[in-house]
């Protein structure tokens, strides 16, 4: 069992920064794992599609997305369990202005292939560095935020972590151990704490056992729970990488379990990705309470760009979407109060 540094060696522990690695060179065409053409295929049943910009015979821009129809509506989107894609560019050589101009010309050439669908969805991945040519071509764009941890040795990530957290993480160490799940028992798993919190299994429609089986059979994924002295699982969490980056994908914990089991998982998580020159990145932040959460494990905030475009009659028909809950939602609440 893998026990957090204890309190003594770390007072004398110093954090020594790490031989860099010889630079890798990443293929452009596949910035994440979340544009590898199996993870598209898993995540999609193959429904994917994407535009392609060639340049002297060969693919130097790709930008995959996932058509879908309802109700008439044609929209372009991300697939689920995929918490970032956008074009992948090959800028190619050359200085710094030459890239950067090279880079804004074939995501432009990407973007106007795109077919004409009533909402394009995008949330852009990390090498993404601006959105402009996305807001040159009618897409509003925002700031969306994640946490990110550098890979570094295990006594330094452990010192950067609050000493709540250190708590957390010692007393979870005392109550369960890790185990590695197969894809059926995470479904189990989370789909009966879906129930127990009343709300619908988001995996039905995430297509997760086809991804949750594409990765641990390509080593590129992890499905790791924790397991008390009865043998139950108290929590699990699903994370996957590529050669710089590990992505925290899913958690699933019992209703009435506090964060601890979880802290735990996520350590673990993180100490692995470090030993592996990884990059840990906590894939995006939700609820206030998220933020904190991620916070305490001493990573630092990086933006992402989310890019979006609609039609007039996709933002109409939202509009009326969005009032129409308003005000189902207000007459619920009167009638909670009486005044109804």
């Amino acid at each position: 069992m893998n026990i957090a540094p204890s309190r003594q060696s770390l007072k004398k522990a110093k954090a020594v920064e790490k031989a860099k690695p010889a630079a890798r060179r990443r293929d452009p065409l596949n910035p994440t794992v979340f544009h590898e053409p199996w993870w598209l295929e898993a995540a999609t049943a193959g429904r994917y599609e994407e535009v392609t910009v060639s340049s002297g015979g060969r693919t130097v821009g790709r930008l995959p997305y996932l058509p879908r129809t309802s109700f008439g509506i044609q929209a372009c989107v991300m697939p689920e369990l995929s918490p970032f894609l956008g074009p992948a560019v090959d800028e190619g050589n050359g200085g710094t202005v030459s890239r950067n101009l090279r880079r804004g010309e074939i995501t432009r050439d990407l973007i106007e292939k795109l077919p004409p669908c009533s909402l394009h969805h995008q949330r852009l991945h990390r090498d993404t560095p601006d959105a402009l040519p996305f807001m040159q071509h009618g897409f509003t764009a925002e700031a969306v935020f994640t946490y990110e941890v550098a890979p570094d040795s295990e006594e330094a990530l452990w010192l950067k972590m609050r000493a709540r957290t250190h708590d957390l993480v010692r007393s979870a160490q005392e109550q369960t151990r890790l185990v590695d799940l197969e894809p059926e028992a995470f479904r189990s798993l989370y789909r009966s704490h879906a129930q127990k919190r009343g709300k619908p299994d988001y995996l039905d429609q995430a297509n997760a056992s086809p991804v949750f089986e594409a990765a641990l059979s390509r080593g590129r994924g992890r499905l790791l729970g924790a397991r008390d002295a009865s043998g139950n699982d108290l929590a699990a969490i699903f994370y996957v990488w590529d050669d710089d980056v590990t992505y925290y994908v899913l958690t699933t914990r019992a209703p009435d379990m506090q964060n601890g089991v979880v802290s735990r998982l996520i350590w673990e998580a993180m100490r692995e990705s470090a030993a592996h020159g990884r990059v840990f990145d906590f894939a995006g932040t939700g609820s206030y309470g998220s933020v904190l959460f991620y916070a305490a494990f001493g990573g630092e905030v990086r933006p992402r760009f989310l890019v979006q475009r609609t039609t007039p009659f996709y933002g109409a028909i939202r509009s009326t979407l969005a009032r129409s809950h308003e005000i189902v939602t207000n007459l619920k609440v009167r009638r909670s109060l009486g005044q109804d």
